[in-house]
Formats: structure tokens, C-alpha cells, sequence
């Protein structure tokens, strides 16, 4: 599509208040108050340049890809995008959460945090990339970072009680339990059995996953995800259970099992490189 006009110096301060409150979904609790700095921060950032990358390191990580009915899917992605019918009737859809010893944006504020994303995967606009999924939701515990790709227009959340958790460790074998609250209308819960990846098994190649996102601002958004260091384990028992009543319609079902993919994975750095007007 066509790139859209960046907007306007004066229309950009005059909306600035309602961004601020509404740029990590704030409701005027104590986390929201807690992360308004870091908001503020991204807001005169992105001023600046809205394109910026992020970085992910040290990460426990589960991917798990199932079906969804394409119609109830196909209606939320834009026409520049063309969704893949995996068999007649259904789409792919990924689900994604991890938990990094750091998150950082542009290479400063630095900590440790989760992140998750709901996608549905599309055939590559622009060629590149090992998978392609356009995104329908994305949430953190990092508050800038929810902050710069939600003024984007991305549907970004800060989650600051988001939580992925590996208990019960008896040797390789565990539990995982992954919660994501917000978006509350695509909130999931996701959980069962693993087998850890071994540390000492050779990594898997560098991967590029994409993540696209239409914005009424910044044209088609690609979030470029490349991925070093990745070490899966094995996880067929895992199920994600809709909590949102809007991802329980999207899926046709309360729950959504992985019978194309489903593991735990370790992996070492991931750098994530953002570009506005991709397309």
C-alpha cells in the first residue's frame, strides 16, 4: 500500500494527553503510574524516528502452532496481506511467550521481562523471512516497549502481571504455565508438560520470524525478529485456553492445541528491528 503522511507537528502535540494515557492500555493504576515515565520517553522518541529496534536476551521461550477457522480469522487481517489456508477451511494461527533475563529498547533500559504475541500466518508481502504472521496482539511486561510499538498503532499491551513460570522440575522433565491478561479480549492461559532443552545440544541456525501490523499511521509495520542460539525442547502436551471472550470466538473453541508445532525453546539473542512503511 502506499506509504500514509507522517502526521503533523501541531496534530501530534494536540494528541498528545490521550496517547499518554492510552499508549500501554493505562487505567490509572499503580503500574500504569509506575511505567508514565517510560511512556512519556516513547512518546518524544518516536517523534524523533518511529522506526527503532529492541533486543531480547537469555530467553525460555514456547511456540506452538495450530488452526483456527479461516472465517473467523480472514476478517482480521487487511487485504495487503494474504492469510494462508493450512487446509480447506482453517488458518494457521502461532502463539508465542517468553521470558528473558533482559529486554532492552534501542539498548537502554535494560531488565529482565516477558513478552508475548498472537499471529496468523500470512504468505510474505515482501519475500523475506522463514515464517511471516501478521499480528494480532502483542503484550510485555516492558513499559517502553509496549509503549513505542503501541504508538505505532501495533495492538500492544503493558502487561505487568503477565508471568511464564517452569515448575516441578524433575531432571528435563517439567511444567509450564504461561498467563497472558492483556489484551483482555485475546487474554490466554497456556499450559502442561515439557522437556526442557538440552543446553549442550547444538543450536539451530539463525531464524527470521515476521511480524506485520497495519497501522493507520505508519503504513504496514514489519517487526523483524532474528533469532540466534535456539535450542528446542518438546512440548505436544501443551494447550492454550482462550480467557478473552474475543479470542475464544476467533478460535471456535475454548481451547487450541499445537499439531504442527509445540516446544519449549531456549534461545540466546534475539534482535528486533522495527520499520514503519514497510510496503
Amino acid at each position: 500500500m502506499d506509504s500514509i503522511e507522517p502526521m503533523k507537528k501541531s496534530a501530534f502535540v494536540m494528541v498528545f494527553p490521550l496517547m499518554l494515557v492510552t499508549a500501554c492500555g493505562a487505567t490509572g493504576g499503580p503500574d500504569d503510574q509506575e511505567a508514565a515515565p517510560e511512556i512519556a520517553a516513547s512518546q518524544e522518541a518516536i517523534f524523533v524516528s518511529p522506526d527503532f529496534a529492541a533486543r531480547y536476551l537469555d530467553c525460555d521461550e514456547f511456540a506452538g502452532v495450530g488452526l483456527a477457522p479461516f472465517a473467523s480469522v480472514a476478517p482480521l487481517v487487511p487485504d495487503d496481506y494474504i492469510v494462508i489456508e493450512a487446509v480447506p477451511g482453517m488458518a494457521i494461527v502461532v502463539a508465542q511467550a517468553a521470558d528473558c533475563a533482559e529486554i532492552s529498547v534501542n539498548g537502554h533500559l535494560a531488565r529482565p521481562g516477558v513478552f508475548a504475541q498472537l499471529g496468523v500466518g500470512v504468505v510474505p508481502p515482501t519475500g523475506a523471512g522463514d515464517r511471516n504472521f501478521y499480528q494480532i496482539a502483542f503484550a510485555t511486561t516492558h513499559p517502553s516497549l509496549a509503549a513505542r510499538l503501541r504508538l505505532l498503532g501495533v495492538n500492544a499491551r503493558y502487561a505487568p502481571f503477565m508471568s511464564y513460570e517452569i515448575t516441578d522440575i524433575s531432571g528435563p522433565q517439567a511444567d509450564l504455565a504461561i498467563s497472558v491478561p492483556r489484551p483482555v479480549g485475546l487474554a490466554f492461559d497456556l499450559d502442561g508438560p515439557i522437556t526442557v532443552p538440552d543446553p549442550s545440544a547444538p543450536s539451530n541456525p539463525r531464524t527470521t520470524f515476521n511480524y506485520w501490523h497495519q497501522s493507520a499511521w505508519h503504513g504496514n509495520i514489519l517487526q523483524e525478529n532474528a533469532v540466534t542460539g535456539i535450542r528446542l525442547g518438546e512440548g505436544s502436551g501443551l494447550a492454550l485456553t482462550a480467557v478473552g471472550d474475543e479470542l475464544e470466538a476467533i478460535l471456535g473453541s475454548a481451547t487450541l492445541t499445537f499439531p504442527f508445532f509445540s516446544h519449549p525453546e531456549t534461545f540466546d539473542e534475539a534482535v528486533l528491528t522495527v520499520e514503519t512503511d514497510a510496503f
